[in-house]
């Protein structure tokens, strides 16, 4: 029977959609709101799948650490990307398109991106078959979009990308916690 966990979290951020005909072509943020959807079919010896505070501690503290307060960034928009360089702001250049290719951090977009880091992050290599399920991004307190994977060509992509190495070395870095007690 499989099962469902959810932790909740926010980050604020700065983006703007490059050659959008109204409002959101200028600079301006948001404070999203998501929700990270986890299933799992087999709990392990305490009780459940993953403990809470293991998803805050990986997945979340990387929505934190690479996308908060800082400026998500198309990465052909070469006047965002120049300012955020000049005053040494925090930027995460999109890469569903591919390395430098043309993609707006829509909240679409962002909710792939965050779709796949937490899933490569979140990885478990045992008999739970824990995985992630969807993402729900809130852009503002009236707007969602929910992600529950991507496409082959997104997934490969991504796969191919500096993201995916950056992911497995912040991953690495952040080591294993054994929560049962009879195992330490």
């Amino acid at each position: 029977m499989k099962q469902t966990i959810t932790r909740k979290g926010s980050f604020d951020s700065g983006h703007r959609v490059m050659n959008e005909r109204f409002k959101c072509f200028n600079f301006h943020g948001h404070t999203y709101l998501y929700e990270l959807t986890f299933s799992w079919v087999e709990a392990g010896s305490l009780g459940y799948a993953v403990d809470f505070k293991e998803i805050k501690r990986i997945a979340c503290q990387w929505i934190d650490d690479i996308l908060d307060h800082g400026f998500i960034a198309n990465p052909q928009d070469e006047g965002s990307i120049t300012i955020c360089k000049n005053a040494g702001t925090k930027l995460y250049l999109m890469n569903l398109a591919g390395e430098g290719k043309y993609c707006n951090p829509s909240a679409e977009n962002i909710a792939k991106e965050i779709f796949y880091a937490v899933s490569v992050l979140m990885d478990k290599k045992d008999d739970t078959q824990f995985k992630l399920d969807k993402i729900v991004l809130h852009e503002t307190p009236n707007c969602y979009v929910e992600c529950s994977g991507l496409s082959e060509q997104e997934r490969t992509t991504l796969f191919h990308s500096k993201l995916t190495a950056d992911l497995l070395i912040y991953k690495s870095g952040k080591g294993e916690v054994e929560y049962d007690s009879r195992r330490v």
